[in-house]
């Protein structure tokens, strides 16, 4: 694609996300951030996280988890294992699949850590990712709360880490 379409693009992307965007920040202040807590990455920034997502973290073997619909953070022995080891003040991305119009946000590991599986559920697509601001792993986290009678109300965790 030429750059030209390549900034047209963005600009009808940045279009559609003005009339997303208060939605999506919604989801995020509903899981428990403050807006004090949530720095704003624009589409810009978030095209480029995005594509280096693609391009890394698809060679990566996953690590799989399995939680009920009434786990915390502290039930989750991925996203433990990985947070124990960051200071809380510790950059992390979070985004959800409006990202590609309405970009991410940064904010502190705690924060993240504390609310990841709130934003799984209450968004509309039921999916919350994050990615370290070092670019060492990266989670998906998938909340079903429809479908086969074994993965209903289910957390499906997964994590890819860059060793």
């Amino acid at each position: 694609m030429s750059s030209s379409n390549n900034r047209l693009d963005l600009l009808i992307r940045k279009n559609k996300g003005k009339s997303l965007l208060n939605k999506y920040k919604e989801i995020f202040f509903l899981s428990g951030f403050k807006e004090d807590e949530l720095i704003y990455i624009d589409l810009d920034k978030s095209d480029k996280l995005l594509s280096y997502i693609r391009t890394v973290f698809p060679m990566i073997q996953q690590s799989v988890e399995i939680l009920s619909e009434n786990s915390t953070y502290h039930d989750s022995k991925l996203l433990t294992s990985i947070f124990v080891n960051l200071d809380s003040s510790d950059g992390c991305y979070i985004f959800s699949d409006d990202v590609y119009y309405c970009g991410m946000y940064l904010t502190d590991a705690k924060s993240v850590q504390e609310h990841c599986l709130n934003v799984a559920r209450l968004g509309y697509s039921n999916t919350c990712f994050l990615l370290d601001k070092e670019l060492k792993f990266s989670f998906t986290i998938n909340f079903y709360n429809e479908g086969s009678i074994e993965s209903k109300n289910k957390f499906d965790i997964q994590l890819k880490l860059i060793t």
